[in-house]
């Protein structure tokens, strides 16, 4: 078995990969906890499911919160009950079975990598993914196999607590999709704006990424958003909430031999 583990800005997204399916678990980056609290998370987690648990389980980490790293990192291995455990971290260095076509892969987000991988092998090249969660991400493969960039902007949360917090007379709203671009209060008038505005924003970036490769992308939404965003996205997509540790177990597999 594979245990996945994506810490975002918001979230910590732990991936449960057993012979039969994929369990997912969702917990809060902030605050750190202790090894001991998140080894008690994960191992109440895999009771209430009846994932067994075997010495020897696999792990990998993607993290944009550099600070987590140990402690999660020193839980994976207590998970298991076996300090030499394979457990890996993402980097750019790794075999991920692309070329990294940036001017400072090192500074790439391993959850770009994450979900660049799992884009290019799930689905067909040239593919972009959008990945909604506190930033919004597009992260574009192309039919040669190379991550050529992207771009990142404000996420849904972070553009409605600015607003909250910038706009005198602006609040903070419940982040809910609108029924319809034309708000008809002010809370109506903040989610069409968040919701409408993110998918058009990703739409022209896209169209102008394809403009400066002169080739059409598929796009996949991933993310905490995702779901939500589906509908907002006029141009045909797929929805895989889970492509970012679908990468990891796929990263995993590259490397673990290497």
């Amino acid at each position: 078995m594979l245990i996945a583990v994506d810490v975002g800005n918001s979230k910590i997204n732990i991936g449960y990969f057993t012979d039969k399916r994929l369990f997912a678990q969702q917990v809060d980056t902030h605050p750190l906890r202790g090894a001991e609290e998140y080894l008690h998370l994960m191992d109440d987690f895999m009771s209430r499911n009846h994932i067994e648990k075997k010495r020897g389980i696999g792990g990998i980490i993607s993290s944009v919160v550099l600070s987590h790293n140990r402690t999660l990192l020193d839980a994976l291995r207590k998970l298991t009950e076996d300090e030499d455990a394979a457990v890996m971290i993402v980097d750019f260095r790794m075999n991920t079975g692309l070329n990294l076509k940036v001017d400072e892969p090192d500074k790439l987000g391993a959850d770009r990598i994450a979900d660049a991988v799992a884009a290019d092998a799930l689905y067909t090249a040239p593919v972009a993914v959008a990945d909604f969660g506190t930033a919004t991400t597009i992260t574009a493969v192309d039919r040669h196999h190379n991550l050529i960039g992207g771009s990142i902007m404000p996420g849904l949360g972070l553009m409605n607590s600015m607003l909250g917090r910038g706009a005198y007379l602006l609040r903070e709203v419940a982040l809910e999709p609108p029924v319809r671009a034309l708000g008809a209060d002010t809370e109506g008038c903040i989610r069409a704006g968040l919701y409408f505005g993110t998918a058009g924003a990703v739409e022209r970036i896209l169209s102008e990424i394809e403009k400066e490769a002169g080739c059409p992308f598929r796009l996949v939404l991933t993310g905490g958003h995702a779901i939500a965003m589906d509908r907002f996205i006029d141009r045909p997509h797929e929805v895989n909430p889970e492509l970012t540790l679908e990468g990891l177990r796929i990263l995993y597999g590259k490397n673990r031999s290497s």
